[in-house]
């Protein structure tokens, strides 16, 4: 499910809130974000709560507004340093609305000794995730240009010579085409080997789909892919595993295409996992522009620390 973060800090004056104190639904909202997912959304408070039944409760609120997306679900987050508090948050929308979270009892809200308020002002931290659902004209397929020799070969079922197992299923190849593209398989495959006896090999680091799809690309064909941006970090492990450069490459060009702010940390830990340099050296300059700009990084806490070092150094370099 794609997902974007999100994250900022909203001050609020004390003298924008005090007349709300004793209001029934008394409202206070934040300004309007949009993103690229045209998710348009801002937060709000309700410092005596929404509604009678809500009456004496503090809740801080969510309104988002959608087209073009099934249902969004966001994941956050809220701190208010100050009174040490932390409360996550999951809301789910169907369509345009508001969603609300009870925080605090509103006497505390107001009560200095809680310390809701500093200098003046209330302030609220929000880091988290958009995830949502695309409608299916939305979703963009990838699709890998082959041969037509591939296809041909791909589809010569009776031919096939060899076996790869994974996950307990069954993908049939034959051996010359994995020995003219790989030195791993074409050493797996000499006389005497195991593998060679058995006509057989087992694979256990990487799911049936990355697998089938790396030999489709191992064949040349022609096809629709299948995969996720997650997957095709495991697609790029395959090729770095099994020394072929040529699909590794191209795998890699299109992960370079996919980096966002929602993936840019599994991307980096993934170039170091995969020894492929272009792919760090895109997610370093694009992790320097998402934090230049205060851009919300999903993941963060995965990001590799060889990379954060590098960036870091990269920043305190002066231009001359």
């Amino acid at each position: 499910m794609p997902q974007i973060p999100f994250a900022f800090q909203w001050e609020i004056p004390k003298n924008q809130l005090t007349p709300l104190k004793d209001v029934i639904s008394g409202l206070f909202k934040s300004r309007t974000i949009s993103n690229v997912s045209g998710i348009e959304y801002h937060f709000y408070i309700y410092p005596n709560g929404y509604g009678k039944e809500n009456r004496g409760k503090m809740q801080i609120g969510l309104y988002m507004k959608f087209e073009n997306l099934k249902k969004v679900q966001a994941v956050f987050t809220i701190f208010i340093e100050s009174a040490n508090i932390s409360k996550y948050v999951e809301f789910y929308y169907e369509q345009t609305g508001g969603r609300e979270q009870p925080i605090v009892d509103t006497k505390d809200f107001y009560n200095r000794e809680k310390k809701y308020f500093v200098d003046g002002k209330f302030i609220i931290k929000v880091y988290g995730n958009f995830k949502f659902e695309e409608t299916s004209g939305a979703i963009e397929k990838l699709k890998w240009n082959g041969a037509v020799l591939g296809d041909k070969l791909w589809e010569k079922d009776e031919t096939k010579d060899f076996t790869i197992s994974v996950e307990n299923k069954e993908i049939k190849v034959h051996k010359l085409i994995l020995d003219a593209q790989s030195d791993v398989f074409s050493a797996m495959l000499k006389p005497n080997t195991k593998e060679s006896i058995e006509s057989k090999v087992q694979i256990k680091d990487f799911s049936f789909n990355v697998v089938e799809e790396a030999v489709k690309l191992i064949y040349d064909c022609n096809f629709v892919s299948t995969l996720s941006t997650d997957d095709y970090m495991s697609l790029l492990q395959f090729f770095d595993k099994y020394q072929i450069q040529s699909l590794k490459d191209k795998v890699e060009s299109h992960l370079i295409d996919q980096i966002s702010a929602a993936n840019v940390c599994r991307l980096s830990n993934a170039s170091i996992l995969s020894n492929s340099t272009k792919l760090k050296n895109k997610c370093i300059e694009s992790l320097r522009t998402f934090i230049e700009s205060k851009t919300a990084l999903s993941d963060l806490e995965i990001l590799p620390n060889q990379i954060a070092v590098q960036i870091l150094q990269n920043m305190l370099y002066r231009s001359l």
